[in-house]
């Protein structure tokens, strides 16, 4: 009997030692489980924190470069939930191409993301001088370097000359008395030297008084009228950037007091709307400009002041929108005079461009839109869509489009092949294509 007791306090105390590993062996099991289950939430938590700050860096910095209006560096940081997330940009100035990369390390886990962006193709000018139907006039002397587009008739005298072709659109196409280097497309020509070819209807003289070194075209069916390369709803669209993201200098404010706000000391200045007339003056004087004007009034720079557009802007450009929506017939207009230069930030594809909204010269008048004279230069472009033109004594300008042109002698305009792909500082020529968007590691 005692030998039996013994041998079941044996089998009892053998089931007791055995339950008590195998539930050590199964507590051991599960705390492990609950502790690797617990690492890997805590570095999943880590590893997201980590993300969010690097994503968020590479965020604000896409925001602020795609808008523009906002300082960036190249290297830039953002800090979400205590995690700071760093954002490093690289430039590609050949393809027009940013890279951003941004990562965030918390504890141990590191995380990366990167964005590539590329500037949009822009606003296309295509040729030296283009104009509505008001045409262009040409004084001796003077030279376009670059092909001419003219929904209206183009007039020389003596030595004027167009190096490159032009072409006077539609049935009422003419061109007079001018030479060109390159071909010519017109429904009548007269007294025309032709350095190509020749594409024409109805001829004024003789194959003498219009020598053509090339081929004649004739019967030739007449080019299309073109469309002028800004669209009113671009346009308008770089003013809404500039009231939405800009500084807007009142017509109550003082500096408007005398009806004119003047700057005669070196500044630098960018979206920004000017409700009276704005005078930029003074030999010495250096506007840097890193953002589109609106002047909604006249735009005058005289008495030799330097234009530039800021350096940091690349090969961007950036432009004086000069528009008084309540006069267009009077007003809105732009004098450049007195020996001002014009520069790029230092880029080649870098220009700066003055835009009138005054329409005198498409409702019949005389009214002069933009009148550039007595040496001023550089890199500017001019445009006037309805306006009126007026380039004299010396101008050595990169493109010129209105809606009439006037050329005086000895004037100049060249054309540059890099304006088929203008960009702006805001607007659809100003954006980007985000080419990828993707977590790295």
């Amino acid at each position: 009997m005692i030998s039996f007791l013994k041998k079941r306090g044996a089998a009892m105390l053998i089931f007791v030692l055995f339950f008590a590993f195998t539930s050590s062996v199964m507590v051991f099991t599960l705390s492990q489980s609950i502790y690797m289950d617990l690492s890997d939430l805590n570095q999943i938590s880590r590893s997201k924190q980590a993300y969010m700050a690097a994503e968020s860096a590479v965020e604000d910095v896409t925001y602020r470069r795609v808008f523009g209006t906002f300082s960036v560096d190249n290297i830039e940081s953002v800090t979400v939930g205590g995690v700071t997330g760093q954002a490093v940009t690289v430039y590609n100035s050949v393809s027009d191409e940013y890279t951003i990369t941004g990562q965030a390390t918390k504890d141990t886990v590191l995380r990366k993301s990167v964005v590539t962006m590329s500037v949009t193709g822009g606003t296309a000018f295509n040729y030296g001088l283009q104009t509505g139907t008001g045409g262009i006039v040409m004084s001796n002397n003077s030279h376009i370097y670059g092909n001419v587009y003219s929904n209206g008739i183009v007039t020389g005298a003596g030595s004027a000359t167009v190096h490159g072709d032009i072409v006077s659109a539609g049935a009422t196409g003419q061109i007079n008395t001018i030479t060109a280097t390159g071909t010519v497309y017109a429904n009548t020509i007269n007294r025309v030297t032709v350095g190509k070819d020749a594409y024409y209807n109805t001829q004024v003289g003789t194959n003498a008084q219009n020598p053509v070194t090339g081929t004649r075209y004739t019967p030739a069916a007449n080019q299309p009228l073109a469309t002028l390369p800004l669209s009113t709803t671009t346009i308008q669209e770089w003013k809404d950037a500039i009231t939405t993201y800009g500084t807007t200098i009142l017509s109550t404010d003082p500096a408007c007091s005398s009806g004119t706000y003047t700057i005669d000391t070196s500044i630098t200045i960018g979206y920004l709307k000017v409700e009276c007339n704005l005078d930029i003056q003074k030999l010495g004087t250096t506007v840097t400009v890193n953002g589109p004007i609106w002047v909604k009034g006249n735009l005058s720079f005289t008495q030799s002041p330097i234009i530039n557009v800021d350096p940091l802007l690349g090969r961007r450009s950036v432009q004086f929108i000069v528009d008084n929506p309540t006069n267009r017939l009077t007003s809105s207009k732009i004098e450049v005079r007195n020996s001002t230069q014009f520069n790029g930030s230092g880029d080649s594809r870098s220009y700066i461009m003055l835009l009138s909204m005054n329409n005198s010269s498409s409702l019949g008048g005389t009214v002069k839109a933009i009148d550039v004279s007595q040496s001023a230069n550089g890199s500017v472009l001019v445009y006037a869509a309805d306006g009126l033109v007026d380039i004299a004594n010396g101008i050595d300008l990169r493109e010129v489009t209105g809606h009439k042109i006037n050329v005086a002698n000895s004037s100049a305009v060249y054309y540059k092949s890099g304006l088929a792909s203008l960009l702006f500082t805001s607007g659809p020529g100003g954006g980007y294509t985000i080419d990828d968007w993707r977590q790295l590691k």
